[in-house]
């Protein structure tokens, strides 16, 4: 029986003239307003409506938050703030991470919600903030020092808000699918760029840090932070490649947008990323005991990479040697043709002379640039530009002594133990896969990190929020059945 509601209503001829009537208005606005012009009645018609609708329903804009970081150097919407005496962008993840915490309030409100999911995150996460806190007022850079520490406690908050916010498996896909598609959007972007060769790196960089190869970036300033991106994407669908059951027409799908992430990834040349989605794709084959299915995946990789091969040798003869190049880095140490390698291990070697000199409590968050000169290693390339450690455990150890390097370890292995009980504890194949996708995403950051010292990568802590958010909805999901 159908109720009479049920029913859909037809619109009419009337209806459907004023349909194409407001679409032709739409179409000549576009066509020959100006963007000054246009901008304003759009900001008003979108935004009114987004008033109302996002106090119910804030997890919507989580997709904004996954496209204005994607957009990266393109979403600067004011290039240089002076804050605490340092030039900070104003980016479009700013704005849209500010509306996300007041909306997830009036959200809160709306529900009448006082009672929020403890999770074991919350006391490492203090105080390692507490610890940043205290070292920005020893700081040898301290207008750095305190944007480092605002980043950190903004991104701390968005692990949280995407534990409260994110509910559902509706929304756990909504997100999830926001950030598989414009990850595959902006891998093609940069496939275009490798086909183009239009690459990001300029020439008098490449040549002062004695980089060969060519990297593309999609709408990101940094290769890296593109291949981090692609990272995270991969290792989302391979979970649910290797964790759920789906129809032909779905694998074909997600087969489809895995070569093209992987076609993205290869084209940045970030090796630390390569690395890090080869260490977390073997993870989920370990948690998910899909051994034969992870060789498979290898497979249309090295495909990929033979595929290059007939279109362009010269391309695929520096993909292996990049790649080969992780596994030479000390039989290469101090060779001219190895000046990345060889920097990051002098890089290193500084940050343990800093260590040494300052071993409880380090020389204060971000005063690796400052004092590297003092702690430099005699056979530094002193023409190379670079003052920075690319190496996390290296930077904090360094910056926040083993206080702040014991507490770190704390809250990797909070997060670990976490997962793990997650995914073991689930009876939903779905939110399981995803929770060794998470999983495995967060150990891919802890490769990746190695060679890059992100830690204040927007990725890194949405990954984490939600690593707990769908632990939080399994939980929940299994408690309601236990109830029945």
């Amino acid at each position: 029986m159908q109720l009479e509601l049920d029913r859909p209503t037809p619109i009419g001829k009337r209806g459907f003239l004023l349909l194409v009537l407001i679409e032709l208005l739409v179409l000549v606005m576009v066509l020959t307003l100006s963007p000054r012009v246009l901008l304003p009645p759009i900001a008003f018609a979108v935004g009114i409506p987004l008033l109302f609708i996002l106090p119910m329903y804030p997890y919507i804009l989580f997709f904004f938050l996954i496209l204005t970081t994607a957009l990266d150097v393109t979403g600067i919407v004011m290039p240089n703030i002076s804050f605490f005496g340092t030039s900070t962008p104003l980016t479009g993840f700013h704005l849209v991470l500010g509306a996300t915490l007041i909306f997830g309030i009036a959200n809160f409100f709306y529900k009448k919600r006082t009672l929020f999911p403890r999770i074991e995150l919350t006391l490492p996460v203090i105080l390692y903030l507490s610890v940043v806190a205290i070292s920005v007022g020893y700081s040898p850079n301290k207008g750095e020092a305190i944007v480092q520490f605002l980043r950190l406690l903004a991104l701390a908050l968005l692990s949280f808000l995407t534990v409260f916010l994110v509910e559902n498996r509706k929304e756990v896909t909504f997100v999830v699918a926001s950030f598989v598609l414009c990850a595959t959007a902006i891998a093609a972007l940069g496939i275009f760029q490798t086909l183009n060769q239009q690459y990001f790196l300029p020439a008098t960089f490449v040549q002062a840090v004695g980089a060969s190869v060519p990297r593309a970036t999609g709408t990101f300033h940094n290769p890296n932070t593109f291949a981090t991106f692609l990272m995270v994407a991969i290792v989302l669908c391979v979970s649910l490649l290797l964790g759920i059951k789906v129809s032909w027409r779905r694998l074909v799908i997600l087969l489809a947008i895995i070569i093209t992430l992987l076609g993205g990834l290869i084209t940045t040349f970030s090796r630390a990323n390569w690395l890090a989605t080869l260490m977390a794709v073997f993870f989920i084959s370990v948690f998910t005991r899909r051994f034969k299915l992870f060789m498979t995946i290898l497979l249309v990789a090295v495909c990929i990479i033979a595929s290059i091969s007939l279109i362009s040798p010269n391309f695929a003869q520096l993909v292996l040697g990049r790649f080969t190049s992780i596994f030479a880095t000390f039989s290469k140490f101090g060779s001219d043709a190895a000046v990345s390698s060889t920097s990051r291990v002098q890089f290193i070697k500084a940050a343990w002379s800093m260590f040494l000199s300052h071993p409880l409590l380090g020389i204060g968050t971000r005063g690796f640039p400052v004092l590297f000169e003092k702690y430099r290693p005699i056979d530094f390339p002193i023409w190379l530009p670079v003052r920075e450690c690319h190496t996390l455990p290296a930077t904090i150890l360094a910056e926040l002594g083993i206080v702040g390097f014991s507490i770190y370890l704390w809250f990797v292995f909070v997060v670990l133990r976490a997962g793990v009980k997650a995914f073991k504890s689930m009876d939903d194949s779905y939110l399981k896969a995803l929770s060794v996708g998470f999983l495995s995403t967060f150990i891919g950051f802890q490769v990746s990190m190695f060679f890059t010292a992100d830690i204040t990568n927007n990725y890194f802590w949405f990954m984490i929020g939600m690593l707990f958010a769908v632990r939080e909805i399994g939980m929940r999901s299994q408690r309601s059945e236990n109830r029945a």
